[in-house]
């Protein structure tokens, strides 16, 4: 953990990751990853996260979310979703 712009979070390609809000930070846009997979990883949420935000130009992901999901029996059956539950991630891209 580290602080920056009055919050602690980390740093995944040099995107720095808060589950707080940055004070007086205007949002860009928000994002969210979902991974079909359950053997991925935290990491992999933040690298598309990463990769999404540096696409708009943003230093900074706040009000980061993430967690695993189970899917639905019909997504399983419908959708083509390997695994049992998915990773997902979110929050709002902030150029500081």
């Amino acid at each position: 953990m580290e602080n920056r712009f009055g919050v602690k979070g980390s740093v995944c390609n040099n995107v720095f990751f808060t589950e707080s809000t940055v004070p007086g930070a205007a949002v860009l846009q928000h994002l969210s990853v979902e991974i079909s997979r359950q053997n991925a990883n935290l990491t992999e949420v933040k690298e598309r996260l990463a990769k999404q935000a540096r696409s708009l130009g943003a230093t900074v992901v706040m009000n980061f979310r993430y967690g695993q999901k189970k899917h639905q029996w019909w997504e399983l059956v419908f959708t083509l979703k390997w695994d049992t539950e998915s990773w997902h991630g979110e929050g709002d891209a902030v150029k500081l």
